[in-house]
């Protein structure tokens, strides 16, 4: 499975064509568990204002905001202006490190490749007392002193991102000039001596609303590609709303033909631009994008206001789409970080998978306060649920390092413990999301109906003799199962999804999934005819009983969460119909179904089919008889339910 935070970025190096770039370092930690939800009891307390940005520098880390007093737990308050830094294992704040930095905020930080200074950007006025490095400053982390080597002019009113990679810094934010020369609200100059680097000069125009700026920015592991969001309609003259991915592998640097317009769509016209952080993935094969908007409708509307969504970094071309997209319901998210495991997002939210209503709980909606932990895969929470209670304004920070994730907000409590904007949940303690084993053939193919249950060996082309399992349940009343970590679910003509163990012989208690909310017109579970979860995408398939359409929706093991929203993957314009199947299940690639026929005088007889399976869809042409009456081989495949054994 994909896992993935976010922390101080070495961002990429511009390359000559043809030219590998540079590695960048890793965008964020790959940790290997979902953090605990309890956090370290040692971390420094902020005091006044919010938190803004976070970077670990060797073994202290560096926070940055609005705030003017600090503490440590247990000591007394200390003045520190905008910015201030502390060991990142005992909390102890730096008595050396104390720039008096005025006016505004401290909006990004960025380690020097030494780990002796940082880069620190924003809308701030002094440093120091001087006015020769407003917006853009390198501080020696020594002593907090200016480094007077680096010298950079910014003409604007704003930085608000910044990332270095080799010798390059490059960053955004609300300015037009950069040491006197024009830049379009994006630059790039030297990290030794803030010479301005003449192949990074794109020019991100046409503002959407209030001010024209680059607002957030990330760069893939591999120094290839930067994808920014902000105000802007256009990008060296292109369409790109909100979204550019610009290609580092040109010089000069070009924009991507990777384009999208789901960000065209108004949100709330209160908002400049919508869109809030963006992350990549510590492997770059995607980025999740964070952002706020207000609710307009929801995934029918053709909107993505208020959601986190998923997108595929390997991906060109114009019209691109969200691999998925995960609604709150008209409650902001404000920041995303991706790890190896999980893909964190916070802000002031009070739910998610909540597409369907606006501040409320809508079908399918799940508590998660201001903070949630989502599956790479399809988006949906998993059961880590520290929450923020109050909610503030949001999360304006977050960074993954290999000890755990750093939390900057604007509120004092964190699963219920008072850590005043700022907390750290370690990696120590936290836990790792089971496998998704759903078996694989050759192996046990059981089916469950009113004949009872029935296990039959099968290669996926020969089945064995059926042989009968004696459990004491009427299975009559299934309709459609799947099997997936050593738990069956199956679904009941009651409108319940039930889960329970089984070990191939043995059924443990049943215990109903929580559906949240989700009734019989999102999800006739009823009148299923066939269900299969697929581990590729994380989608729970199905079809409906006298209906043409192969449905999905997504589904978490993890915590048996049912996703809200609904999605056809066959049976539109593709060649096949669904309304005939009784039973279906997946192994190894193939669907595998049963078609009965006859009545009206005739026999029924129930038939095993398979098709192929590929990119989360069937492929039309590829059907073929397996077993059954119709094959000769004495095989009767009635039943409501089949599914593959999987330990």
């Amino acid at each position: 499975m994909l896992r993935c935070v976010r922390i101080g970025v070495p961002l990429a190096l511009t390359v000559a064509a043809l030219v590998a770039a540079p590695a960048a370092s890793a965008v964020n930690a790959n940790q290997s568990v979902v953090v605990s939800q309890t956090p370290v009891s040692w971390t420094p307390n902020i005091l006044d204002g919010l938190v803004r940005a976070e970077v670990q520098v060797g073994n202290e880390i560096v926070v940055g905001g609005t705030f003017t007093q600090v503490k440590d737990p247990g000591g007394p308050t200390l003045t520190r202006n905008r910015i201030f830094a502390f060991d990142a294992t005992t909390g102890q704040i730096d008595p050396n490190f104390a720039p008096d930095i005025e006016g505004g905020e401290v909006s990004t930080i960025e380690a020097s490749a030494d780990n002796t200074s940082v880069f620190v950007g924003g809308m701030f006025q002094t440093v120091n007392g001087s006015t020769a490095n407003k917006r853009l400053v390198k501080l020696n982390l020594s002593d907090g002193s200016i480094d007077q080597a680096f010298k950079v002019s910014v003409g604007g009113s704003w930085v608000e991102e910044a990332h270095r990679l080799g010798s390059d810094l490059y960053f955004g934010g609300a300015f037009s000039t950069v040491n006197g020369a024009v830049r379009g609200r994006f630059a790039a100059v030297n990290v030794d001596t803030g010479v301005l680097d003449p192949n990074v000069d794109v020019n991100f125009a046409t503002k959407r609303a209030g001010t024209l700026r680059v607002a957030h920015f990330d760069i893939s592991p591999d120094g290839t590609k930067i994808v920014a969001v902000g105000t802007f309609l256009t990008v060296d003259g292109l369409d790109r709303a909100q979204i550019a991915m610009l290609d580092l592998t040109t010089n000069p640097v070009s924009v991507s033909s990777w384009e999208s317009n789901s960000f065209k769509p108004l949100c709330s016209s209160h908002f400049d631009t919508y869109l809030r952080d963006i992350s990549f993935s510590p492997d770059g094969s995607y980025f999740v994008v964070a952002d706020t908007g207000a609710w307009y409708g929801g995934p029918n509307a053709g909107v993505l206001c208020d959601s986190a969504s998923r997108w595929e970094t390997g991906a060109t071309g114009p019209g691109q789409l969200p691999t998925w997209a995960d609604y709150t319901g008209g409650d902001s998210l404000t920041q995303v970080a991706v790890d190896g495991t999980a893909v964190y997002v916070g802000g002031h939210q009070r739910w998610l998978n909540n597409p369907f209503a606006g501040d409320a709980a809508g079908p399918g909606a799940i508590l998660r306060f201001g903070i949630a932990a989502l599956d790479p895969v399809n988006g949906l929470p998993y059961s880590w649920n520290p929450g923020r209670d109050p909610r503030g304004t949001g999360v304006w920070a977050l960074l993954g390092t290999d000890s755990g994730l750093w939390v900057g907000s604007d509120t004092a409590y964190i699963d219920g413990l008072y850590h005043a904007r700022l907390a750290m949940l370690p990696v120590s303690g936290g836990a790792t999301p089971p496998a998704w084993n759903v078996g694989s053939l050759p192996g046990p193919l059981d089916t469950l109906g009113s004949g009872g249950a029935v296990s039959r060996s099968f290669d996926g082309t020969t089945a064995g003799a059926a042989s009968a399992l004696s459990t004491g349940i009427d299975w009559s009343h299934v309709r459609g199962a799947f099997m997936l970590n050593g738990k069956l679910y199956t679904g009941w003509d009651d409108g319940h999804l039930y889960v329970r163990s089984f070990d191939g012989s043995t059924l443990g208690a049943p215990a109903a999934v929580a559906l949240n909310g989700l009734g019989s017109s999102q999800f006739p579970i009823a009148s299923l005819t066939g269900m299969f979860f697929d581990p590729a995408g994380g989608r729970l398939y199905y079809t409906v009983s006298g209906d043409s359409h192969l449905y999905y929706r997504y589904f978490e093991p993890e915590d048996s969460l049912v996703g809200a929203q609904t999605f056809v993957a066959s049976g539109n314009g593709d060649g096949l119909s669904w309304s005939g199947v009784s039973q279906m299940t997946m192994a190894n690639g193939r669907i595998y179904y049963v078609q009965t026929t006859g009545g009206h005088g005739h026999a029924f007889e129930s038939d095993l089919y398979r098709i192929s399976f590929s990119a989360g869809k069937p492929v039309p042409g590829t059907q073929a008889l397996v077993s059954g009456p119709a094959a000769g081989d004495g095989q009767d495949w009635s039943g409501r339910g089949m599914f593959v054994v999987a330990s």
